[in-house]
């Protein structure tokens, strides 16, 4: 019974859409680099900030 409804409803609905931009390689790095970063190419590579954060608690918002 239910199961109609939601394959009938899934025709309907689009869930998601990806989107790839297109990449170009036109840099790499070295091996050895590559393996220290975690990527290949330098496009892609966003490394983490390392700083402080006031992690101290929250407010109750409500």
């Amino acid at each position: 019974m239910n199961g109609d409804y939601y394959h009938e409803r899934r025709k309907e609905s689009l869930l998601a859409r990806a989107y790839v931009p297109i990449q170009i390689m036109n840099q790499v790095y070295s091996p050895s680099e590559a393996l220290k970063k975690g990527t290949l190419f330098p496009e892609l590579y966003r490394p983490y900030k390392v700083g402080t954060r006031d992690v101290s608690g929250g407010g109750f918002n409500g």
